[in-house]
């Protein structure tokens, strides 16, 4: 079990948010600290909130699966497996690769599961779910038969939680790669080494949204990773797209990726392998700038030094944009709320001497779902901007 301290209880239940931070935990018993689903109690009346996983090393101590006194059901994992499996089908999805577990947002905190294809790439994120590990696998192999199953250990989770599997397949095998379709274009993915899970499934949307802006236009794609959003453009019809990225091995795989994709004829691809902030020191003007950094902030103590960096780097893509141009201008960390992001945009178009028109607001791909009372889960902020 996991006892709260003295006070809290009350606030825990008002909130009705997934997590319990670290500092209102009182206590826990050796089988929660082992990863056990455990009881959440409140620490004045010994009432118990609900039932998760507690995490001992983590700002996040304790992670609800269910509320209430009742422990959830014997086959909760498996229901909630086939519900996120269900919801992915009625979204009708243009690709054969999409997020089927959003951790909270499906019910099952601290546990990612995307599908690749022919792979199903699990990621655990706490000690808690790592153990229901072969249970997971035995639910995919259900619902996705023709699937291998592969494991993709985060070593910041592991280092925190004490994680001890490593990455491999759980089920069948393979080269830790996959060919993927998003909308018209096929991508490779490197399972093993590539960012996050391989691909950035989140963005799908946004990329589609790009190809339908992008005919006749001269783009930059920054923080290019394996470039997607490049032949996404290119497939759109753009006469030019730059993609700047420092890793060389994602710019190698940026140039296999357009190999495989022949039909994306009539534009002409430049892929460099450098800084972004350098690059828009140096380069001329274009008709769409895509502004898709990592994150600068991964904890609250990096905000500010996170919004000096977005401000500077979008003053500096606002004047490389023609009059009239799009920017696409994200932000990943989940630390930097969409209030301060808009305020560092505001700033940066008016050091810029720039005006500009919000178009749309940009956000994850629904197959990754946030719970309305988790905003922490909607990492992802982005805006389509026309400047002026």
């Amino acid at each position: 079990m996991v006892r709260l301290r003295s006070g809290r209880g009350a606030v825990i239940r008002r909130l009705d948010h997934p997590w319990v931070y670290s500092q209102a935990i009182d206590s826990a018993s050796d089988e929660a600290r082992e990863g056990v689903l455990s009881p959440l109690l409140s620490g004045d009346t010994q009432e118990t909130l609900g039932w998760g996983f507690y995490s001992p090393d983590s700002l996040i101590g304790f992670r609800f699966v269910s509320r209430g006194e009742t422990p959830p059901a014997p086959a909760w994992l498996e229901e909630r497996l086939r519900v996120a499996l269900e919801l992915r089908r009625r979204l009708a999805i243009p690709s054969d690769a999409f997020r089927l577990v959003n951790s909270e947002g499906d019910g099952l905190p601290g546990l990612i599961v995307d599908v690749y294809n022919r792979t199903t790439l699990l990621r655990p994120l706490i000690r808690g779910m790592e153990g229901q590990a072969e249970r997971i696998v035995a639910v995919l192999r259900t619902l996705l038969p023709d699937n291998n199953v592969y494991l993709r250990r985060d070593e910041i989770a592991a280092r925190k939680e004490g994680l001890r599997l490593p990455t491999g397949y759980l089920h069948g095998s393979g080269e830790a790669s996959e060919i993927i379709r998003e909308g018209e274009c096929l991508f490779r993915v490197d399972l093993a080494r590539g960012q996050k899970t391989g691909f950035y499934l989140d963005q799908r949307d946004n990329r589609l949204l790009l190809r339908g802006l992008a005919r006749e236009l001269r783009v930059l794609n920054l923080f290019a990773y394996t470039g997607a959003f490049a032949l996404q453009g290119a497939g759109g019809g753009a006469r030019e797209v730059v993609s700047v990225e420092s890793s060389a091995a994602a710019v190698d795989l940026s140039r296999e990726n357009q190999s495989l994709n022949p039909q994306v004829i009539g534009c002409t691809f430049e892929w460099v392998q450098g800084d972004a902030f350098d690059y828009l020191e140096r380069c001329g003007r274009f008709d769409l700038i895509v502004v898709d950094p990592p994150p600068f902030a991964r904890r609250r103590s990096e905000v500010q030094g996170a919004l000096r960096g977005y401000a500077a780097l979008n003053r500096l893509a606002a004047v490389r944009l023609s009059p009239g141009g799009l920017m696409m201008s994200f932000s990943c960390s989940s630390a930097v709320t969409e209030e301060l992001m808009l305020g560092v945009l505001r700033g940066a178009l008016r050091d810029a001497g720039r005006e500009a028109q919000v178009l749309q607001r940009l956000h994850a791909a629904p197959d990754h779902p946030v719970l309305l009372g988790h905003p922490e889960g909607e990492y992802l902020k982005g805006w389509l901007l026309r400047v002026r």
